[in-house]
């Protein structure tokens, strides 16, 4: 959420929304027709971004293509076995001097034993080399433990059941621009495969770094680096293998920007354990496909410049600062589960300038959802979008603040939803709803629901459509279900205690853009507060997440702690939306 509306008061932001009732979500269009805009500003129209790729295979369609994994002949491979500062065999197309060791001719080569230098790798730009690791630990003195200096394609396969270690030095020598800064380098593209176990340690900076483009195919991958885990400049390409990384940077990052066909993470399959410093995944474009990620991270879980594209087998960000951030932020299937201290989903430029105007709307800004179950447990705003927002069908569960100063829904233009089931449940001050003219029902009620306690929506014949368990306070709950029809009347109960009938397309604020506060009399609702989440059962009704478990959360002493640093990162990082 931006960071002027946080400061505001409810009483303020009441007064502010009042005066921009103006713009309400009914001049939003249905989805589908055309929309053009202007910078700062949306007009009527449709709620898609002429950027958001209409699948996960089209946003893949559009980066330039991963280089392939060449096959390993462990047969034709020259070994070298390493002893301390020297190389027992003596082979052409090797130097070695004092204390150094030099492949300077493509081919293959099997290292195996320990070494006290860096082993470099300097062929010519037109020759491909393998690197076949059978039982090394490199333990540089003064940089790189394996640094390919110059090559057309480099591969390192980790040979069956082989145990490897790449150690650096705590300070390089050598700080020019091109350098090798990382504890396993390399200039040109550079694939992993193998059904071995390499650790990796970054003492100096990176863990794994390549100036161009990086391919993991498979192995155990092991990382702990003071600054960036696993770095690709062109792109990072995980397509399977098992990684664990610990970074005091990124733990994954893709830094080319010069089109928008680079610079992009790529999880297409294998298992991700992250604990980053800073964010999780950070790159122009990134893509969350076929795997299971799991991320801890001290800032954004996943933060991209451009589009963030997920259907995925299960993405977990078990803490994170803000979890999913883009400026489009698009989740056509697979199971997500965020815990942040903020925003749980944030569509957003990332320009500082926004935070100066909170009612605002960013041009190519959106957050689409039409598919997967989504389960978000924040501490800011639940569902954010600077721009747009479009759901078309999948679960949404949002778990959203306590506060009265953040929303689980905030949506700076329309939110229409077409499909799929929402339920958006939180303080009441903020709460806002999806736009007057969604193609499906919505309901917006006062709940005042204790955590353990089941809200539920029913229809006036009795037939229960959804039902959820919420793990902290919640005062306002919106809900959303398939076949929910607008200006029918609908029932929400607490345990089975009626709160009140609703219409559906009633009541609420159709995003920040204006229309009745919650309850539909005008006044803004009292604050927040109650219990910091814990885990439970996700809801029963369409979505099928009612056996889904999610982590305990945080005692009430932890909210504190975390509301306190949540703030300080705000007045010391503007720039974060």
């Amino acid at each position: 959420m931006n960071n002027l509306v946080k400061t505001m008061t409810a009483a303020s932001l009441a007064v502010l929304l009042a005066a921009c009732s103006s713009s309400t979500a009914e001049e939003g269009g249905s989805a589908g027709a055309e929309a053009t805009s202007s910078a700062g500003t949306t007009t009527s129209g449709s709620t898609i971004s002429a950027d958001l790729p209409a699948s996960f295979d089209d946003a893949m369609a559009s980066l330039k293509e991963a280089h392939s994994v060449d096959e390993v002949d462990a047969d034709s491979a020259t070994t070298l076995t390493l002893d301390g500062t020297r190389v027992k065999e003596d082979v052409d197309g090797v130097e070695v001097g004092d204390g150094t060791v030099t492949i300077a001719a493509g081919g293959t080569y099997l290292l195996t034993g320990e070494y006290s230098r860096t082993v470099t790798v300097a062929v010519t730009d037109t020759e491909k080399i393998t690197i076949i690791l059978d039982g090394v630990d490199i333990s540089a003195t003064d940089g790189s433990a394996l640094a390919v200096t110059s090559g057309d394609e480099v591969t390192i396969s980790l040979a069956d059941g082989s145990e490897n270690t790449l150690t650096d030095s705590e300070t390089y020598s050598d700080t020019s621009d091109n350098a090798p800064n990382a504890t396993l380098f390399s200039a040109s593209d550079l694939s992993i495969t193998g059904e071995g176990t390499l650790t990796v340690i970054g003492q100096y900076n990176d863990g794994i770094s390549s100036k161009d483009g990086l391919v993991i195919e498979s192995g155990t991958i092991e990382v702990e680096a003071v600054d960036d885990g696993i770095r690709g400049k062109d792109y990072l390409a995980v397509q399977g293998g098992s990684m664990n990384v610990t970074s005091g940077g990124h733990a994954l990052k893709a830094d080319n920007t010069d089109d928008a066909t680079v610079g992009y993470i790529a999880l297409l399959g294998g298992t991700l354990n992250i604990q980053s410093d800073e964010d999780g995944a950070n790159a122009q474009t990134i893509l969350v496909g076929p795997s299971t990620v799991n991320i801890s991270a001290t800032d954004d879980g996943i933060h991209a410049d451009g589009v963030l594209a997920i259907d995925t087998d299960e993405l977990t960000i078990a803490q994170s600062y803000e979890g999913l951030e883009g400026t489009i932020v698009a989740v056509y299937g697979g199971t997500v589960d965020v815990t942040s201290t903020d925003d749980g989903i944030n569509g957003s430029t990332g320009d500082s300038t926004d935070s100066m105007n909170p009612m605002a709307v960013s041009e190519g800004v959106e957050v689409y959802i039409s598919g997967g179950e989504i389960h978000l447990d924040a501490g800011g705003d639940g569902f954010d979008s600077n721009g747009v927002a479009d759901m078309t069908g999948g679960t949404l569960i949002v778990e959203g603040p306590t506060n009265s100063g953040n929303g689980a829904i905030d949506v700076a233009s329309t939110f229409t939803i077409s499909g799929g089931t929402l339920f958006a449940g939180g303080a009441a001050g903020m709460a806002a709803t999806p736009s007057a003219d969604s193609a499906q029902g919505w309901v917006s009620a006062t709940v005042n629901a204790t955590r353990g306690q089941a809200v539920a929506v029913t229809s006036t014949d009795g037939e229960e459509l959804f039902s959820f368990t919420v793990q902290k306070a919640t005062e306002n709950a919106v809900l959303s279900v398939d076949g929910m029809e607008m200006g029918q009347s609908y029932i929400v109960t607490v345990d089975g205690t009626q709160v009140g009938t609703v219409t559906a397309g009633e009541g609420g604020m159709n995003g920040m853009g204006g229309g009745q506060m919650p309850g539909g009399d005008g006044q803004m609702p009292g604050g927040g507060g109650g219990q910091m989440p814990g885990g439970g059962q996700m809801p029963s009704g369409p979505g099928e997440m009612q056996d889904r478990q999610f982590p305990q959360s945080p005692t009430d002493e932890q909210e504190e702690d975390q509301s306190s640093s949540s703030a300080q990162s705000e007045e010391t990082d503007a720039s974060t939306i």
